[in-house]
């Protein structure tokens, strides 16, 4: 864009190996999780009216968007946000995805938002897939109050047991 190259190297998929602890008498539980990333984390809606290059549309099999250098910059902390959530707070949004929140400090402080769903594992032989629906700075506060741990949602999902939203 601009003449100006930018990687994704950062945000291909990747397999982790997540151990669950042993819990109530039931041994350790390993789990393979592929972890893979959204166009979300590096891309924006165009704005009404605003004119787009061409170079600046980034697509893939479902939708177009606008690369965005600000989203670009602030994805290459994903993989170690996604490699921490074991240690984060996470939120459930009250659909079928979760959320966890960064605050960082690069001049100012502000809230990166990082939202992601997990599934039962497919084709691609692990055992659960973890996809960041999207991931962005949030301009209004997160309205989602209600904490899960990160290990219940991978076991719940990996037994195939639904997650209640909150109440």
């Amino acid at each position: 864009m601009n003449g100006q190259e930018y990687t994704l190297d950062h945000l291909h998929p990747y397999p982790w190996e997540i151990v669950i602890p042993s819990k109530d008498g039931k041994p350790d539980r390993c789990l393979q999780v592929l972890v893979s990333y959204s166009l979300h984390c590096f891309t924006r809606r165009p704005k009404d009216g605003e004119a787009i290059p061409d170079d600046a549309w980034y697509s893939d099999s479902r939708e177009s968007r606008v690369f965005d250098v600000l989203r670009w910059e602030l994805s290459k902390y994903l993989p170690d946000i996604i490699t921490s959530l074991e240690q984060r707070r996470c939120l459930h949004t009250g659909r079928e995805e979760f959320v966890t929140v960064e605050v960082l400090h690069e001049g100012r402080q502000f809230e990166y938002a990082v939202f992601f769903s997990v599934t039962k594992g497919g084709k691609s032989g692990a055992n659960l897939n973890l996809f960041v629906n999207s991931a962005h700075e949030r301009t209004d506060a997160i309205k989602y109050k209600k904490p899960i741990r990160f290990h219940f949602i991978l076991m719940n999902r990996y037994m195939g047991k639904p997650i209640k939203p909150p109440v």
